[in-house]
C-alpha cells in the first residue's frame, strides 16, 4: 500500500538507489508512475506493504518501508531489486554500482566518482574531511534526514581520509 514519504515514521526502512547521472524529467516521470504502481501493489507473504518513495535531487531514489505493519522479506526485496533492475535496463542509467561514491563538488554540483578514484582524490588532497558526502548506507527515515548529506569528517568515508 502506497503511502505519501513525508508522513511515513522516522523508523521508516530505507534503501536509496543511486543514479551516476542526472535523470532526465522523462525518466523521473517514469520510474515514479512505475514505482508508484510497485508499492502500491508491494507484498510479503500475501500482506500488503506500506511503502513509499522519494526521488531526492533528480538522482536518488529512496524506497521506505514501514515495518511496524508488516516486515519485507527475502522475497519481497527482491522483487524491489528486480524493478530497480528494470529501470536500469529499460532507462539505460545505473543504479546499483555500490563502487560510485556520490558527492558535491567546489561548485555544489553532485557529481559520481568510482571509489578507488575518491580515495585516490582525498590523498591527493582535491577532496577533504569538509567536501560533502551521499551516505547511501543510512537506514531508517531519521538517518536519512540527518545523516545521509554530510561532510565526509560525519561519514564512513572519514576512514579513507588520509593520516595526517
Amino acid at each position: 500500500m502506497y503511502l505519501a514519504f513525508d508522513e511515513m515514521k522516522p523508523s521508516t526502512r530505507i534503501w536509496i538507489f543511486q543514479s551516476t547521472q542526472f535523470l532526465e524529467f522523462e525518466k523521473v516521470e517514469r520510474v515514479s508512475a512505475r514505482l508508484m504502481n510497485f508499492l502500491d501493489e508491494w507484498k510479503a507473504h500475501g500482506h500488503p506493504l506500506q511503502a513509499s518513495f522519494t526521488i531526492v535531487y533528480d538522482r536518488f531514489i529512496v524506497v521506505g518501508l514501514d515495518e511496524a505493519s508488516y516486515q519485507a522479506t527475502g522475497c519481497s526485496i527482491d522483487k524491489l531489486v528486480q524493478q530497480i533492475q528494470g529501470f536500469e535496463k529499460e532507462l539505460n542509467i545505473s543504479l546499483l554500482d555500490r563502487t560510485q561514491i556520490a558527492f558535491r563538488d567546489h561548485n555544489d554540483m553532485i557529481e559520481t566518482m568510482h571509489m578507488m578514484d575518491f580515495r585516490a582524490a582525498l590523498e591527493n588532497g582535491d577532496l577533504d574531511a569538509q567536501t560533502t558526502v551521499f551516505n547511501n548506507l543510512v537506514s531508517t527515515k531519521e538517518e536519512f534526514e540527518s545523516k545521509w548529506e554530510v561532510s565526509i569528517s560525519e561519514s564512513w568515508h572519514k576512514d579513507w581520509l588520509p593520516i595526517a
